[in-house]
């Protein structure tokens, strides 16, 4: 029996082996050594279109296959430099921003990268405005403000001037792609949405048409995706010719493969599969502090939930020493702010530690000293269950049911923006680098960004971000987000649970691996196998 077992247990590990090298061209040769393999969490991958994706799984995989204007260095996330643009200025106006563009970059297709490929990206972006559209949209951005000078200069008008390093923060996100306007527009389909046709919106959905690194081989939904080497890249030649993306959802999964050799980098693991790894002479534990804040969303359209005082003494409930110990194993830091620590603005100061009398009391001023019920949905990805069931266990101590909704994410995000959830456990990681990514979705509720934007609306905050976004003076700007996150704190519908610190476990025979702070900002192509 135990010998079946073992022959049981040797066919699967060689079947397993077997189907990764099966994604090998047969031109290459048939080894693992050519093949990179990454298991992570990908069940929030919904669309590879640029102009759509807003999820961590899409957006990462765009910044492997697609280039942008700008780019951020590996390993580097405070300034952007050039990647497709090689040169950019601004005019005495201060809106007027013109791009030089380098003349030896390529499309997967072969086709050239031009102005009017840039043109034809932005006028896609702010016409479908999709989730991710406002990044460029809230710049004042038109098909009307776009223009080709002429083959290699792009010029962009925006309705005012604006901050720092706002606006060149956002040319380095991932719905700043540039498409290979030639192939799109083959692809173009009439849909009810968009009778006039979706701008190869459909399409783009599940292909690819870009000039990065990476090109799109295989999307198998709900198990990997396949990107190959683009040996034909300007800059930056991949030192592996395919990467696989294994849809791995659990972390002790996760965690087990990469043990096995099953996989060569476990992304997002927790302190409980850290431990079982330490003391492995073959992996390596990565720890990077992301940029990623979880936090509870309210909705405070109605009933308990929309008396502020209701809100505060759930702040106030929850045992954030118990998540951060119990349930992240200290690797993650208590925050109360919507920035996150490594950038401009944030701050250490602690509003809310568990204070279960004070809780009962603000819950006994506000009408409901013997509680109510209420529910709240979590993803089924750790460590959200897990959060939701703490939370669960707190309020219970002052009162509160909470029955506990487990969706997916094709299940959970649809309901969050379609603002029928009571409470959701979620985390919101930013859009670009820089702290107005943040500031605005958490207070400007005029912003599309965070569902519920329709539901709690402060005039006041609205404004201060408002004007954070075209202030020149950085000392000022930062005071106006404090402002901000202030009145948050007293009535506004989040609860801020912490920042996390990313671990992952790496074989060692991978070196060029940058831990990021969020999955769209790892460059894939530093990655190389001994």
């Amino acid at each position: 029996m135990i010998r079946k077992m073992l022959n049981a247990i040797v066919a699967i590990s060689m079947a397993s082996s077997m189907v990764i090298l099966a994604f090998v061209p047969q031109t290459e040769a048939a080894s693992r050594k050519d093949v990179l393999v990454v298991g992570m969490a990908t069940s929030d991958l919904i669309s590879l279109d640029p102009a759509k994706a807003f999820e961590f799984s899409g957006v990462g995989l765009i910044t492997q296959m697609y280039d942008r204007l700008l780019d951020f260095p590996p390993g580097s996330y405070e300034t952007p430099e050039a990647s497709l643009a090689k040169s950019w200025s601004v005019g005495s106006d201060g809106r007027t921003w013109t791009f030089k563009l380098r003349s030896d970059a390529k499309f997967h297709s072969g086709n050239p990268v031009t102005a009017e490929d840039v043109v034809y990206s932005f006028a896609r972006v702010v016409t479908l405005k999709d989730q991710p559209s406002f990044i460029l949209t809230q710049f004042g951005i038109t098909p009307d403000s776009l223009k080709a000078v002429d083959r290699h200069t792009f010029q962009v008008t925006l309705d005012q001037p604006y901050a720092g390093g706002i606006f060149l923060a956002c040319l380095a996100a991932g719905v700043a792609s540039v498409v290979d306007s030639k192939i799109v527009k083959q692809h173009v389909k009439n849909t009810d949405k968009y009778p006039s046709g979706d701008m190869g919106l459909t399409w783009l959905s599940t292909n690819s048409a870009g000039s990065g690194s990476f090109i799109l081989k295989q999307w198998a939904k709900n198990d990997r995706v396949v990107i190959d080497s683009n040996a034909d890249h300007w800059a930056h030649v991949p030192k592996v010719k395919r990467v696989v993306i294994k849809e791995i959802n659990e972390a002790t999964s996760r965690r087990l493969q990469v043990e096995k050799g099953d996989i060569d980098i476990a992304w997002e693991l927790f302190p409980d599969q850290v431990k079982a790894l330490q003391g492995n002479q073959d992996l390596n534990i990565q720890k990077f502090p992301g940029t990623t804040i979880y936090y509870m969303g309210i909705n405070v359209k109605a009933g308990p939930l929309a008396d502020p005082r209701v809100r505060k003494a759930i702040r106030y409930a929850i045992d954030y020493d118990g998540i951060i110990n119990n349930i992240m194993g200290g690797a993650a830091k208590q925050i109360n702010t919507f920035i996150p620590e490594g950038f401009a603005g944030y701050t250490s100061k602690i509003y809310y530690r568990q204070d279960l009398n004070k809780a009962k009391e603000l819950l006994k001023a506000a009408g409901f000293e013997n509680g109510f019920e209420i529910e709240m949905d979590t993803g089924d990805q750790t460590p959200n269950p897990e959060l939701a069931q703490s939370v669960q266990n707190s309020l219970r101590k002052i009162g509160v049911t909470v029955k506990i909704n487990t969706l997916v994410s094709a299940q959970l995000w649809p309901k969050y923006r379609a603002q029928k959830h009571d409470m959701i456990m979620a985390r919101w990681g930013p859009d670009y680098n820089d702290p107005h990514t943040n500031a605005q979705p958490f207070t400007d509720y005029t912003a599309r960004q965070l569902s519920w934007r329709n539901v709690y609306y402060n005039e006041w905050t609205s404004g201060l971000i408002k004007q954070a976004g075209v202030e020149m003076d950085q000392k000022r700007r930062i005071g106006l987000y404090q402002q901000a996150n202030q009145v948050i704190q007293e009535d506004g519908p989040y609860v801020f649970l912490f920042q996390p610190l990313y671990q992952y476990g790496v074989r060692r025979n991978i070196d060029g691996f940058y831990p990021p702070p969020s999955f769209d900002l790892w460059k894939l192509y530093t990655i190389s196998k001994n």
